[in-house]
């Protein structure tokens, strides 16, 4: 479980370490009652069985089925990032707003350098005097009340959030981002990302050093690919 969630836009920027913790969900429910900020997020709704049972997307025909989630919390921000595969996600409780920005103008929501699927503008509240690029950005609004779906293609830029508790599902499936796709993703990020991989690479991969793991965020795309490199060579 996600706790005590930053009130700001970016949770990228926040280490991980700082916020998880292990508990029940009884425990976890009695914390969205007190109102604290918590999340239950990203979570295989095939660990709990009896709510798989209610979700039927026979009728939706989606192809490649890669994960379904489950995702409750209450004042939560899951920060601007885009996924590599097609996204249905679906509001079961409560209420959320999406916010969405065209893979078109990546170069404009200034990617992490380490991380250059999430990005560093906080769409709700940006900082133009660091980010000033993204005031040149279209901001697609979705409301979300209980019963209504949203379809997110995939390399699109996407920022849910939610102030009171709600619950909702995700599917992510159908064609993933061609390698052309993700090579655009990657240069819209400019040198710095290009730098940062590299030196990654390098510290995290082949000289093993650690690193500080930041909330709902993967491993420094240099050591991933330093993993995926090391995977193929065996």
């Amino acid at each position: 479980m996600t706790v005590d969630l930053p009130l700001h836009g970016v949770p990228y920027r926040e280490a991980s370490d700082a916020h998880q913790r292990k508990m029940t969900v009884a425990d976890f429910v009695a914390l969205l009652d007190q109102g604290r900020r918590c999340y239950l997020n990203q979570t295989a709704l095939a660990d709990f069985p009896s709510l798989n049972r209610e979700l039927d997307l026979r009728f939706l025909d989606l192809s490649r089925v890669f994960a379904v989630n489950l995702w409750v919390g209450g004042g939560t921000r899951s920060g601007l990032h885009y996924d590599h595969a097609d996204n249905f996600f679906a509001q079961i409780y409560g209420s959320k707003r999406a916010l969405l920005v065209s893979p078109e103008l990546s170069s404009f929501v200034y990617p992490f350098p380490d991380i250059p699927s999430k990005s560093q503008v906080d769409p709700e509240e940006p900082d133009l005097e660091r980010h000033p690029k993204f005031a040149r950005c279209d901001v697609w609004l979705a409301e979300l009340a209980a019963g209504d779906g949203l379809y997110i293609p995939r390399g699109w830029w996407h920022f849910i959030a939610a102030d009171d508790i709600s619950i909702s599902v995700n599917c992510w499936h159908g064609d993933t981002l061609s390698e052309r796709e993700r090579v655009g993703m990657f240069l819209a990020g400019g040198p710095r990302v290009l730098w940062q991989t590299a030196y990654d690479f390098v510290q995290y991969g082949l000289l093993r050093r650690p690193y500080r793991g930041r909330m709902f965020s993967p491993p420094p795309l240099g050591l991933e690919i330093y993993r995926a490199v090391t995977a193929r060579l065996k």
